[in-house]
């Protein structure tokens, strides 16, 4: 079983308000991520802060999981935490996303999955090279999972990830990150890109 965790307990200090649910073309920020993952794994778990009901009622209808993140102030790590706590004992691997970054593409998770299948899960890991540097998603093997219950700050798994050297495999995209939605303006960007096909 492939699990989806997608994390959705930001702060959102930036932004000014919760950037989640800000409307991209119709729809909330956080329902274009949750869409992307849920249409390409087996189950989706849905990281949110204790008070979520905006980041509830903006996914409402999809097939996912809540996990609820009391201390999400405390950085990313936390979040990673409390979803692969709620994970069942039969999850095989994760793929973990981000709540801010609707515009990425739901075949590139589907790569990401089928090159772990590919080499039988052998990788511990797989990861997303794009055109302009590394991004989201990554997989990791359930192998994995309690080194993921020991990561701190805000930083998420990139020091791990470092460490497993050739347990690591890569999935080339030719295209450039998926942008990350942290300022008005950027989600204006957005907008615009979306306004003129581009």
């Amino acid at each position: 079983m492939i699990a989806g965790l997608l994390l959705a307990s930001g702060a959102s200090r930036r932004f000014g308000s919760n950037k989640l649910v800000a409307p991209l073309d119709g729809r909330p920020i956080v329902r274009w991520s949750a869409e992307a993952l849920a249409g390409a794994v087996d189950d989706t778990w849905v990281v949110v802060p204790a008070r979520s009901a905006e980041v509830r009622n903006a996914l409402h209808g999809l097939p996912v999981r809540w996990v609820e993140n009391p201390v999400s102030h405390e950085g990313m790590a936390t979040s990673i935490r409390a979803g692969i706590a709620a994970l069942p004992a039969e999850v095989d691997a994760v793929v973990i996303t981000l709540g801010d970054q609707p515009l990425l593409d739901r075949e590139v998770i589907c790569m990401v999955v089928s090159a772990w299948h590919a080499d039988g899960g052998r990788p511990r890991a797989v990861v997303t090279s794009y055109a302009d540097g590394r991004g989201h998603p990554t997989l990791f093997s359930a192998a994995l999972f309690p080194a993921l219950m020991e990561l701190e700050g805000d930083r998420g798994a990139r020091e791990l990830l470092a460490s497993l050297g050739e347990g690591v495999a890569v999935v080339e995209v030719p295209s450039a990150r998926p942008a990350d939605v942290d300022t008005p303006d950027e989600l204006t960007s957005l907008r615009r890109a979306d306004e003129t096909g581009g």
